[in-house]
C-alpha cells in the first residue's frame, strides 16, 4: 500500500485523508498537539512541523512515497521533507519565499501579461506615514492568508485602527506590504496543479468582497463568468504567474482582479483554496477529482489534464453573515431546493465575518448542472 505524509492539520488535511482512503493511500498526519479529527487519519503523528529532519526520518522509515502540506505555514516544511527524501515537491528555496506577498510582486513585476497596484514593503507598520502614497491605500502583513491583518485605509483618520488591527494577529510577519486601493472591480481566484513547472488551471472563482475594512470574503461561484476570450487570458497569465513565481508541483489559488480589459495581480496562495472552493466546489463544477490529482502530484504519478474535457457545472457557497443579511430568509428554507448541496448553520444570530474561517459561519452551498441557482442578491432565479 502507497503512504503518503500529510503535513499540517489544516482545513483540508481531513480532505486528503479521506481522499487517500478512497483510493486505497495509507495516510499519516504530522502536526502538533492533540489529533482534531480522530478516526480521520490511518495514522497520527504528534510532532512540530519545524522538526524536519525528524520527520524526515519517520517517513523514510515509513516508505512514505509522498509529501503535502495543507497550509502557507506547511509549504516549507514539507517541501524539505520531500527534499531530504528524494520525493516529487517544489524546490526548497521556493517554498522559502512563496508566502511572501512583497516577493512574489517583485517576481511578478517583468510579466506583459499582468498588471499590479503601487506597492510598498516596509518593515514596519508604523511607518506607513513615511511613504509617498494616497489614500485610499491597503495595508497586509507580508506573510498572511485568509484576509488576516487585512485592512483598507481611507484616509489619516482610519491609520490607527488598521495598524492595531495588523498588529492583532499573533502569528503575523513583522514586515507588511502597502498597496495602493485599486477602484473597485470584481475578484476572482483561479484554482490551478502544476506538475513538473506544467501548470494546468483547474477552474476561475468569482469572489463576493465586503465592502468594509478587512475586505472579508462572503461567497465564491464557479465558474466565474467571464467572456470566452477573458477566460483564456486569465488562464495564460496565470500560467506565466505560476512559472515566475517559481511554482513546480501542486496547488495554488491565485488572486487577480479584472479591471476593463486589464487583469491585475493581487497574490498567491500556494496551496488549494479554502472556503471550499478546493473541495467540494472545484470538483463539483468540473467534475474534475482535483483533490485526487493533488495527491497523485505529490506521488509523482500525475497523467496529463485535459481540462477542455471538464463538466461545465456551476456551483458556489453563500456565507449568511451580518453582511449579506439579505441571504438570511433563502438560507431557512435552501433545503428544499434541489439545489441545495449543504447548509451549515451555527448560529441563529447572524455573525459578521472579517476573515476566512467557514466552520464558525452559517453557509449554503450549491450545485446544479443547468443554470446557477438561487437569490436575488446575484439577478439568479430561485426554482429548483
Amino acid at each position: 500500500m502507497k503512504k503518503i505524509a500529510i503535513i499540517g492539520t489544516g482545513g483540508l488535511a481531513s480532505v486528503y485523508a479521506r481522499r487517500c482512503e478512497e483510493l486505497g493511500i495509507e495516510s499519516h498526519c504530522f502536526s502538533w498537539g492533540p489529533c482534531p479529527d480522530t478516526g480521520v487519519f490511518d495514522f497520527y503523528h504528534e510532532i512540530s512541523i519545524t522538526e524536519v529532519a525528524a520527520i524526515a526520518d519517520i517517513c523514510r522509515a515509513l516508505g512514505i512515497a509522498g509529501v503535502i502540506p495543507t497550509t502557507e505555514a506547511t509549504f516549507l516544511p514539507a517541501a524539505r521533507i520531500a527534499s531530504e527524501l528524494g520525493l516529487n515537491g517544489n524546490p526548497v528555496e521556493v517554498a522559502a519565499g512563496i508566502s511572501n506577498k512583497y516577493r512574489n510582486r517583485e517576481a511578478v513585476s517583468s510579466l506583459n501579461c499582468v498588471k499590479q497596484p503601487r506597492y510598498w514593503r516596509l518593515a514596519d507598520v508604523h511607518d506607513v506615514c513615511s511613504i509617498d502614497c494616497d489614500f485610499p491605500i491597503i495595508i497586509k502583513p507580508t506573510s498572511e492568508a485568509g484576509k488576516r491583518g487585512v485592512s483598507v485605509v481611507k484616509n489619516s483618520q482610519d491609520l490607527d485602527s488598521a495598524i492595531a488591527y495588523s498588529e492583532s494577529e499573533p502569528n503575523r510577519s513583522h514586515e507588511v506590504i502597502v498597496e495602493e486601493l485599486l477602484p473597485w472591480s470584481p475578484e476572482y481566484c483561479v484554482e490551478s496543479l502544476s506538475f513538473h513547472g506544467k501548470n494546468y488551471i483547474i477552474q476561475v472563482t468569482q469572489k463576493d468582497i465586503d465592502n468594509g475594512p478587512h475586505c472579508a470574503e462572503l461567497g465564491h461561484h464557479q465558474p466565474a463568468e467571464l467572456p470566452t476570450f477573458m477566460r483564456k487570458r486569465v488562464e495564460d497569465a496565470i500560467d506565466a504567474i505560476l512559472t515566475a513565481t517559481g511554482i513546480q508541483n501542486g496547488p495554488c489559488c491565485t488572486e487577480i482582479r479584472l479591471i476593463g480589459d486589464d487583469i491585475y495581480f493581487i497574490e498567491l496562495n500556494a496551496r488549494a483554496g479554502g472556503d471550499f472552493v478546493a473541495y467540494p466546489l472545484a470538483e463539483l463544477s468540473t467534475g474534475y477529482p482535483y483533490i485526487t490529482g493533488i495527491i497523485e502530484a505529490a506521488l509523482d504519478e500525475l497523467n496529463p489534464i485535459d481540462t477542455s474535457a471538464f463538466e461545465k457545472n456551476y456551483a458556489g457557497v453563500c456565507f449568511v453573515t451580518s453582511q449579506t443579511k439579505d441571504l438570511e430568509s433563502l438560507f431557512e428554507k435552501c433545503q428544499d431546493y434541489d439545489w441545495c448541496y449543504a447548509k451549515h448553520e451555527v448560529s441563529k444570530d447572524l455573525k459578521a465575518l472579517t476573515h476566512n474561517d467557514a466552520s464558525k459561519q452559517n453557509y449554503f452551498i450549491y450545485y446544479s448542472k443547468t443554470a446557477r441557482p438561487v437569490t436575488p442578491r446575484f439577478g439568479w432565479s430561485s426554482g429548483n
